[in-house]
């Protein structure tokens, strides 16, 4: 079996745990899964080529561990960003497209705390049309129909706020 081939199949594993953590409810527990999906993309990645992708789910990874015991604050998200483009740099960035995990991992870090629904569903709806971008382009088919998924549920879930009033 080709390596291209498996990295998909090993993303499935992580797209369908992606899906899963939807429907947790707690904080702690939504953090821990999404450590364990970092890990399975993160691996797909690697075995991909996409080492911009494997280094922002690591990054993921850290940024969850360390936000379970701490909170969320201005020194700790510039941290993070700092790690990631140091990470990523050190890697070697050889085209447009590795930027956009490192900038979308960087816009979620950045706006993880905001208050507003609407503004963090479009946060996550630009981050995802960076990682769609790059998933195409390093063949991991199976997490663009994720991504693709979920930039059409976070539109969806934008629409429903607003139609109940909700304009941030």
């Amino acid at each position: 079996m080709n390596l291209v081939v498996m990295a998909n199949l090993v993303s499935m594993v992580g797209c369908v745990l992606m899906v899963a953590i939807g429907f947790m409810q707690k904080r702690r527990t939504i953090l821990l899964a999404q450590c364990v999906q970092f890990s399975i993309l993160a691996a797909a990645n690697l075995m991909l080529g996409a080492m911009t992708g494997f280094i922002s789910g690591g990054i993921g990874i850290i940024r969850n561990l360390v936000f379970l015991k701490w909170e969320n604050t201005r020194l700790l998200k510039l941290i993070f960003v700092a790690v990631q483009l140091v990470l990523s740099l050190s890697v070697g960035i050889h085209s447009f497209i590795d930027w956009f995990p490192i900038i979308s991992t960087v816009l979620f870090t950045w706006f993880l705390d905001v208050k507003s629904e609407v503004r963090l569903k479009l946060v996550i709806i630009v981050a995802q049309s960076l990682w769609l971008i790059y998933d195409l382009v390093y063949l991991n088919y199976v997490t663009a129909v994720f991504d693709a998924l979920t930039i059409t549920s976070n539109l969806i879930g934008i629409m429903m706020l607003l139609r109940g009033g909700k304009k941030e």
